[in-house]
């Protein structure tokens, strides 16, 4: 009986173990996904049509993301990044999402996004779209020359190797 007893305390010690692992797991996952970078992949200049003559241009490196506008200069842009910000944790596309942090906070205390860039757009490597988020909807923020200029752009290519 002593022995029984004995193991049904170790199984209890072990599966509090457990549960301790899988909680600091769980907080570390998520301080982890608060600070998502992009990936290299993404990195370079993107412009109309690819053509990096043409302004706006978007630059993406380590450092960030950089605007190169006829409206001013621009970067590194406050972002938040989502690798599933369409489709929710099903989603396993090539997209990637970088809502850019601009114009104080919303009602709820979080960070007006109110212009989210989308590498990879459509599914296809080297596309980029840049859109207003929920345009004319409630309390919308004024975007800066820059932005602005990006987002009435909406469509930009990867450049070529050769010219970033």
């Amino acid at each position: 009986m002593m022995s029984l007893h004995h193991s049904g305390r170790e199984t209890s010690l072990r599966l509090m173990y457990l549960a301790a692992a899988i909680s600091g797991w769980g907080l570390c996952s998520s301080a982890l996904a608060a600070g998502l970078e992009l990936p290299p992949d993404v990195y370079g200049t993107y412009a109309p049509g690819g053509d990096c003559a043409k302004q706006p241009r978007i630059i993406v490196n380590k450092a960030g993301i950089h605007l190169d506008t006829v409206a001013g200069r621009r970067g590194p842009l406050p972002t938040m990044v989502s690798y599933t910000f369409v489709g929710g944790a099903r989603y396993n596309g090539i997209q990637v999402w970088a809502l850019v942090k601009h114009g104080g906070k919303n009602r709820w205390g979080d960070d007006n996004t109110p212009l989210i860039l989308t590498f990879n757009a459509g599914e296809k490597r080297g596309a980029l779209t840049a859109e207003r988020e929920n345009p004319g909807k409630e309390r919308p923020v004024a975007l800066d020359g820059p932005l602005t200029s990006v987002a009435q752009t909406v469509r930009f290519r990867l450049c070529p190797t050769g010219s970033r």
